[in-house]
């Protein structure tokens, strides 16, 4: 006979709070569609307010409002001095000189392989691991959803299926997260466990057990389950919040304007990292409904009235929040990323250094999805022009010598070495390799070689023949 028994065990989980989703939203957002979002959110919430540069009067000198100074509490007081003088959130830049039109358009095609295979790279992963990662990317479909089974892919492959689902393992969990999943239903649970949800917890057991009953209501799943339907609605919730279509966001832009999320430059000798917060005007909290929340009246429109914009008041300061943290994050992976990099700002191409996600998350104590949100689709502004945050990344080799040299430094190496070759007798990638080695102390295989000239687009040695005698 089996024994029932109560047991309190406790465990940890993440849950996805408002103020979560809401950062994590702003995190990817880079200049100039945190703008828009912001015009948005002023639209839509009374405690909002914007004010362009351009019209605004100068700050009294003696009061200081500056980000740094704002204090945001859970717990605000609405009838003090304090809460009306730090309520205002001003966003301070200063004024640049305008760059070249041409420096901040972008012209290319952001697919969703490339940035998968990106995040990937980044990862230590075998050349083996790689070839699989690019067949499986090569293989969603406009969803996101991988279109071939494991099993398929390791036929097609000669490899075994085990080693085909470790790398699924891993691309399903990048950014976007659920990507490569067979179905719907395998992407939520996906995403439900990287947000610390684990097979126990309600939102995973409803989706992978009643799935097909949530469209019939809580009244309905809370009597399946014997659970209170203020509990089911919560769950609920959560499921509601995922991304069920993991590519959606993923289209192909032809020509975009950029403007740069923050700026490298040297100042007295030392180079130094900005942030470049919005140009065009300051977001802070609306005075009249603050002063409005004062007041002490009793009838039911207004006690209403007040509970709503109370609401409003909490998700403002959520808001600013959420921009401020934007902000600190954002100094802080430029600052890594800068350590890292000064040589190539100063020297160029061939001391580009080799920079993972994993690096700077142990740099920053940021998560490595937080840093992958962070960095895409943001630029710098360099005093050699305007590189995405994501150039600065790659993986790398150590020469001889013993110094680094990054896939990007290798690459251009690889170009010089092709560009200097006798037309008549061109370099194969053997050859190349044993230059790279001889010249330059990096020891790389052939196959390397191969897979960097053709991510350059160069033709083989028997095509730049062929060329030749053309």
């Amino acid at each position: 006979m089996i024994e029932l028994k109560n047991q309190l065990k406790l465990t940890q989980q993440l849950i996805l709070t408002p103020q979560l989703k809401l950062l994590l939203k702003v995190l990817q957002l880079n200049s100039l569609e945190l703008e828009e979002y912001l015009l948005q959110e002023v639209q839509i919430n009374p405690f909002l307010e914007i004010e362009y540069k351009d019209l605004a009067p100068k700050v009294n000198q003696e009061k200081d409002y500056s980000a740094k100074e704002v204090k945001l509490t859970d717990e605000i007081d609405l009838g003090t001095e304090e809460f009306l003088e730090k309520s205002l959130y001003l966003i301070e830049t200063q004024e640049e000189p305008e760059e070249p039109i041409w420096e901040k358009t972008l012209k290319a095609e952001e697919k969703l392989s490339d940035y998968l295979l990106w995040q990937f790279r980044m990862k230590e992963v075998t050349p083996i691991e790689y070839e699989i990662a690019q067949y499986i990317v090569g293989n969603l479909d406009e969803k996101g959803y991988l279109t071939l089974s494991s099993a398929d892919i390791a036929k097609e492959l000669h490899l075994t299926e085990d080693k085909v689902e470790k790398v699924r393992s891993i691309i399903k969990f990048l950014d976007p997260v659920g990507v490569a999943s067979y179905d719907f239903k395998k992407c939520l649970l996906t995403q439900l466990l990287f947000l610390g949800y684990d097979k126990k917890s309600l939102p995973y057991v409803l989706v992978e057990k009643y799935f097909e009953q949530i469209p019939e209501g809580i009244e309905v799943l809370s009597q399946h389950l014997g659970i209170e339907p203020s509990k089911i609605e919560e769950a609920l919730e959560v499921i509601k919040h995922l991304e069920p279509y993991p590519a959606r966001n993923f289209y192909v832009e032809t020509s975009t304007y950029i403007e740069p999320d923050l700026r490298f430059y040297k100042e007295d000798g030392e180079w130094k990292v900005e942030v470049l917060k919005e140009k065009t005007f300051t977001v802070r909290l609306n005075n009249f409904y603050r002063e409005y929340l004062r007041l002490k009246k009793k009838n039911s429109q207004f006690l209403k009235s007040k509970q709503f914009l109370k609401e409003k008041l909490k998700e403002a300061e959520n808001l600013l929040k959420a921009l401020d943290s934007r902000y600190t994050s954002l100094y802080k992976v430029g600052t890594v990323i800068l350590k890292h990099q000064k040589d190539f700002l100063e020297k160029g191409i061939k001391y580009l250094k080799p920079l993972t996600l994993k690096m700077v998350a142990e740099e920053t104590e940021l998560h490595e999805s937080t840093i992958s949100r962070i960095i895409n689709h943001k630029y710098v502004q360099t005093p050699t022009g305007v590189y995405s945050l994501k150039f600065f990344f790659s993986s790398g080799y150590k020469a001889s010598d013993g110094s680094t040299f990054s896939s990007k430094a290798i690459k251009d190496f690889l170009k010089k070495i092709i560009a200097q070759e006798n037309p008549t007798k061109p370099l194969s990638d053997n050859e190349i390799a044993k230059v790279l080695k001889s010249k330059y102390g990096i020891n790389i295989a052939r196959r390397t070689v191969t897979k960097y000239r053709e991510e350059l687009q160069i033709p083989s040695v028997r095509e730049r023949k062929k060329q030749k005698k053309g």
